[in-house]
């Protein structure tokens, strides 16, 4: 916001509260408040493996909520300079539910300017907003909040605010969700308004695969080199890229090598991600692939190096399973509409659910997200968080 001071700022937002104020359930939220932390947060830069400042601001939060806090390794193992953080808010012998989003967002985030203009925030269009994942931290903590202040019965909660997540989902990787065991994890971090819930996500593979020929010199004998980019060419004339079925999709999204004009290409490295519904057709994609290079290679008298590792694991909620009818049931109650919807992206859901966690991506209203058009609306985090409240409460 392009005011000076915190209390000219909390005035701006108290205005452009009052013109978006409305109320969907029982529930009255500190709109206030909410808009307020948000704002602040998406003013901490928080690039991966650097979210060590909105860190420390989150700790101090969940603190304040009087939750045990914890910070794990997973910094130190991906060479960030913050954990994953963890708050616990006690409640023996209920369910155990895990809340999270993630610290990280994708650059530029310097110098956020955020503003908020007929409901909307957004920016000035010089950065991201951050809203993607800052939107689902504020929405947990206001969440928290309210249930604290109005004495809710509710289950026990695992607020897991992770790391690295742009980078792949390397915080969720790397956090020991065996130590909580929790019956249901809802994870903030989909587009979509409140009552958008993610069941079903792809498999993912992804990585280098380097093709390498013979360096000559392209002017005087071009023919005792063998061009790698040449041999990559004929593969991919070759390969099933782009949609393959209305599960599938394999995509070859840069390609890098060479070192002077007039020098026969001798290495070429081509950057491959492919992604199903189905782990059987991911699986045999990937072999078609491999063998494609090996054939094609060997006929140029090339060879290649195949780097392609698993990515996330997918997952396919069912209609009568138990998390998903605990967040119909709280979009009933609120008198929205419960949407259940397939998506071509991964989140920390495919992590714990690998992990053998039963997991749920939901939407918090993020739009045109990973750019300088990026905003939320203010409508959208309010019941976003009051979803959250009812979601807690009926699990309780």
């Amino acid at each position: 916001l392009h005011v000076r001071s915190r209390r000219q700022r909390q005035m701006c937002i108290r205005d452009s509260v009052r013109r978006t104020y409305f109320q969907i359930g029982g529930i009255v939220l500190n709109k206030e408040r909410l808009i307020d932390n948000f704002i602040h947060m998406v003013k901490i830069a928080s690039p991966s493996k650097d979210e060590r400042q909105v860190a420390d601001y989150l700790k101090q939060q969940l603190e304040e909520l009087g939750m045990e806090v914890y910070e794990d390794d997973a910094g130190y193992k991906v060479g960030g300079n913050t954990g994953n953080i963890v708050g616990i808010l006690k409640a023996p012998g209920k369910k155990k539910v895990l809340l999270s989003a993630h610290m990280d967002t994708v650059l530029p985030c310097e110098n956020i300017n955020p503003v908020i203009d007929n409901g909307i925030i957004r920016t000035d269009g010089t950065t991201i907003l951050g809203g993607d994942d800052k939107a689902g931290i504020a929405d947990i903590i206001e969440a928290i909040r309210v249930i604290k202040e109005k004495d809710y019965d509710h289950p026990e909660i695992i607020v897991v605010f992770s790391i690295c997540e742009e980078l792949g989902l390397l915080g969720a990787k790397n956090f020991e969700i065996e130590k909580y065991s929790p019956d249901y994890s809802f994870i903030l971090d989909s587009g979509g308004k409140a009552g958008v819930a993610i069941i079903q996500t792809p498999y993912s593979a992804k990585g280098e695969i380097v093709v390498i020929g013979k360096s000559a010199h392209a002017g005087i004998d071009p023919e005792t080199g063998v061009n790698a980019l040449t041999v990559a060419a004929h593969v991919i004339t070759k390969l099933k890229l782009g949609r393959i079925d209305s599960e599938t999709t394999s995509n070859i999204g840069m390609v890098r090598g060479g070192e002077a004009i007039n020098i026969v290409m001798a290495e070429v490295t081509l950057k491959y991600e492919a992604r199903s519904f189905s782990k059987e057709k991911l699986e045999n994609l990937l072999k078609d692939t491999q063998e494609k290079f090996d054939k094609i290679t060997k006929q140029f008298g090339a060879t290649y190096e195949y780097n392609v590792d698993r990515g996330y694991p997918g997952y396919h909620l069912k209609d009568d399973e138990e998390i998903v009818s605990y967040f119909r049931k709280a979009c009933e109650k609120m008198g929205i509409e419960c949407i259940t919807k397939s998506t071509g992206g991964g989140s920390d859901s495919n992590i714990y659910t690998g992990k053998g966690y039963k997991a749920m991506t939901i939407g918090v209203g993020m739009s045109k997200v990973h750019t300088k058009e990026e905003f939320i609306a203010i409508e959208d985090l309010y019941q976003t968080t009051e979803l959250l409240i009812e979601l807690l409460k009926g699990i309780a």
